[in-house]
């Protein structure tokens, strides 16, 4: 059995082509909500873009992204994703999740190359914690 994809990704529902928001979109518009959600992610920014990013394709895909209520402006002039972290990832969820896999991974090497091989060594956090306990 071949390993998952272990790519930083975003989720869209089966149903995310298909619900009122969306299905009416230009092509243009469509894109430019898909381009944001994934650029939202690998900035881990938790939705928030600059006006150049709404613009990216074209001002008139920006507004109807706005229009259809997908972007919402915030104050200072830059805007977020409707919703976005009740779809996605925040920032401090990705930072998390990339932790523990290094921590797990700093483990399962302490453990193939020091524990199993019975060997110590000093500058290894895990061979220091495993002499003190």
């Amino acid at each position: 059995m071949e390993e998952k994809d272990k790519r930083p990704y975003f989720v869209l529902t089966n149903e995310y082509t298909r619900h009122r928001k969306i299905r009416g979109l230009t092509d243009k518009a469509f894109r430019l909500h898909v381009t944001l959600l994934g650029m939202c992610n690998e900035d881990k920014n938790n939705g928030v873009i600059g006006q150049h990013d709404l613009d990216m394709k074209g001002k008139a895909a920006g507004k109807e992204l706005i229009d259809n209520n997908l972007v919402e402006k915030l104050g200072d002039g830059r805007y977020v994703l409707h919703d976005y972290l009740e779809h996605q990832k925040s920032k401090d969820e990705i930072e998390a999740l990339k932790a523990k896999k290094s921590t797990a991974g700093a483990i399962g090497a302490h453990t193939r190359h020091h524990e199993k091989k019975g060997i110590f060594d000093i500058s290894c956090e895990y061979c220091q914690a495993a002499r003190t306990a």
